[in-house]
């Protein structure tokens, strides 16, 4: 308003003609209004550009939901922690993951766990990586289950911690084929300071009495126990141990991979069960320590199995509970089959009761048994080889 007022008086002093006030205050108007014109112009222009260049995190959006995979909730949740400016860097990222095995439904995975993963350098940052877990033995589907399941592997420096965490890992596994065992057990591993990890474990084990050998099949075996909370691991320990299993002995870590899944109620519903055919508290122990699964199996398999061996096969029950590895067999395609052939060559006086191993011969494998007892007597029986 001052700067029109001034114009307005320097006007006045240099015009040579009358003015009144009416043009004054009607000067004063027009450049008011072409003021508000050129505003509006200027306002206009400006709308029109933001129309022509859409924001930033729409079209993060939509990279997100038509190149990713993404579905349009998770596309606006995870555009808060990437931007992207242009397709070209994400681009190159998803064509590397392409190329080096991932399927576009574990590149949705990955992008939707990880979506920073799209602005990093796929050449000098991701491609290293990825070689490196070519170069340990891991497949191309092995690398591409290993990430999508654990996305944040990716981020984690090559020279810091996943090479370290390779060599913690074969310093107690050795082989290379135990080290990839338990990778693809668990593939979270690289997530943690394995080198810590270990070094509290095997103190704890070696303390207990555990010996090297039984520890490296728990490593490779049971990496979500062996790398699990220092306090779940303690526990488990401590219960195996009170149960009465020698740490000296394998199936201490095959009991510390069961007590890691079976609570103690579990433990005691299940020898109600088995009670239920006439096991003792005794033999349940004795049962536990041979054949640590025997209480991860499910109530009716244990009914199943107990009722047929008992009551058609006429074997005792502590029997079964001095050779508890036939709870893990297949009833319908080995312990039925196999009793059924037996009984025809008992019936018809082939062989005879006490000459024969009812567990040895549950447990012999299939081709064995065909030739002892079912090729050998087949010019005289009608037993089929497919037995």
């Amino acid at each position: 308003m001052m700067s029109s007022l001034l114009y307005c008086r320097r006007f006045l002093l240099t015009s040579s003609s009358s003015i009144d006030s009416s043009s004054i205050s009607s000067f004063l108007l027009s450049g008011s209004s072409r003021r508000r014109t050129l505003s509006s112009v200027s306002d206009t222009k400006t709308e029109d550009a933001k129309r022509k260049r859409p924001p930033l995190k729409s079209f993060t959006v939509n990279y997100l939901l038509n190149s990713c995979g993404l579905s349009l909730e998770s596309a606006k949740s995870r555009s808060k922690f990437v931007k992207l400016s242009s397709s070209k860097r994400p681009d190159s990222v998803l064509a590397l993951l392409k190329t080096n095995g991932f399927t576009f439904e574990q590149i949705t995975r990955v992008v939707n766990s990880f979506p920073s993963i799209l602005i990093v350098n796929p050449e000098s940052v991701l491609l290293p990586k990825l070689l490196f877990f070519r170069s340990i033995g891991l497949t191309s589907s092995d690398t591409a289950k290993l990430i999508s399941n654990c996305p944040t592997t990716l981020s984690l420096s090559l020279q810091n911690r996943l090479i370290p965490c390779y060599d913690s890992l074969k310093s107690i596994l050795v082989e290379k084929e135990s080290i990839l065992k338990c990778l693809r057990r668990g593939y979270w591993i690289f997530t943690l300071d394995t080198v810590k990890y270990l070094a509290a474990r095997l103190s704890l084990c070696r303390d207990a009495g555990v010996k090297d050998q039984s520890i490296r099949r728990l490593v490779q075996n049971g990496p979500l126990v062996f790398f699990c909370s220092e306090r779940k691991f303690n526990e488990v320990l401590t219960r195996v141990r009170s149960f009465g299993f020698d740490p000296k002995k394998m199936y201490f870590i095959h009991a510390m991979l069961v007590f890691s899944h079976v609570s103690e109620s579990t433990v005691e519903r299940k020898f109600e069960l088995y009670q239920q055919f006439g096991w003792s508290r005794g033999e349940f122990v004795a049962a536990f320590m041979r054949f640590p699964n025997c209480v991860k199996i499910s109530d009716e398999k244990i009914k199943g199995t107990m009722e047929y061996l008992v009551n058609d096969a006429g074997l005792k029950a502590g029997a079964v509970a001095m050779q508890p590895f036939v709870l893990g067999l297949s009833l319908e395609k080995r312990i039925k089959p196999r009793n059924m052939v037996i009984s025809e060559l008992l019936s018809k006086g082939f062989v005879k009761r006490e000459d024969l191993n009812y567990f040895q011969i549950l447990k012999v494998k299939e081709c064995v048994f065909v030739d002892k007892f079912v090729l050998k007597f087949q010019h005289v029986s009608s037993l089929q080889p497919s037995l």
